[in-house]
């Protein structure tokens, strides 16, 4: 089994799980990163440790006296028939989100898949939360080529309860130097491409989806998001859930016509911030 290990700060060692203890403190730092209250969400330690031992990795952000404050857990899988590392989670616990721990398990993650010679990262995540398609796409470079509607049915964590499940499937090619697509993550690209959603602002001021438009011929269009989709969901969940029919409609029809997500966009320079995907035709219709 490889080692993994490397310093953040001057307290946390992020570094491979290696003992009985260390997949119990990555379960507690998985039931407080989620909000979890439910035992049936938390990863088994026998499924941790059978992956961790048999091809998957399973990280923990450790402090000195054992307690994680952040973990992962992935396994070997296919993406589209090619082999890949799957991360089916990484989670980080209220209070230690501002310290990029979550860039530091991607990259420890890429040092795994490389010197096992698996050429692809693939995870899935929520098309509706702005940050993480901003980090997948924009920062790590990342693309996706797959949605997968209402992946693991209702759920009751903080996170997911009252939202269906959507999700997004991150492919991160770590057999090269993965950068984000050139030009696909700057603001101005939000007024030369054309938009896949239309919106407007309703009465509430915040920005609402009115319908969805065909991709037509164009090589590269946006798709809108909500900017705080947890803000949406806790204040007004009825325009939440537009937004989740809208995007999930515009994603599947575009992606169906071969276009790709590429790259992400946020806009904050107007009176209400802007944010979508940039997506690229792939392949001919």
């Amino acid at each position: 089994m490889s080692t993994l290990s490397r310093a953040v700060g001057g307290e946390i060692t992020l570094r491979r799980a290696e003992s009985v203890a260390d997949y119990h403190a990555c379960q507690d730092a998985q039931r407080l990163a989620w909000g979890i209250t439910e035992d049936g969400y938390v990863i088994p330690i026998a499924t941790m440790v059978g992956a961790n031992l048999h091809g998957g990795l399973v990280l923990g952000a450790f402090l000195a006296d054992g307690r994680a404050v952040a973990m992962s857990f992935a396994f070997m899988g296919r993406v589209e028939g090619r082999i890949c590392l799957y991360s089916q989670l990484t989670g980080v616990v209220p209070g230690r989100q501002s310290l990029g721990l979550g860039y530091e398990i991607k990259q420890l993650q890429r040092d795994f898949a490389i010197a096992e010679g698996v050429p692809t990262i693939a995870w899935a995540f929520d098309p509706l939360q702005a940050r993480n398609a901003y980090f997948n796409l924009a920062k790590l470079g990342a693309r996706v080529r797959r949605y997968v509607v209402d992946m693991y049915g209702a759920r009751s964590d903080l996170l997911n309860a009252g939202a269906a499940t959507d999700r997004l499937i991150a492919e991160w090619d770590v057999s090269r130097d993965a950068r984000p697509a050139a030009g696909a993550s700057t603001p101005g690209i939000l007024a030369t491409a054309p938009g896949l959603i239309e919106t407007r602002i309703g009465d509430s001021g915040l920005a609402e989806p009115v319908a969805v438009i065909s991709p037509a011929d164009a090589d590269r269009v946006w798709l809108a998001t909500p900017a705080d989709v947890a803000s949406l969901r806790r204040d007004h969940p009825e325009l939440a859930g537009r937004w989740g029919k809208a995007v999930r409609e515009a994603f599947v029809d575009a992606l169906a016509l071969g276009y790709e997500a590429v790259g992400f966009v946020r806009d904050d320079s107007g009176d209400l911030p802007r944010c979508g995907y940039v997506l690229k035709r792939s392949s001919p219709a």
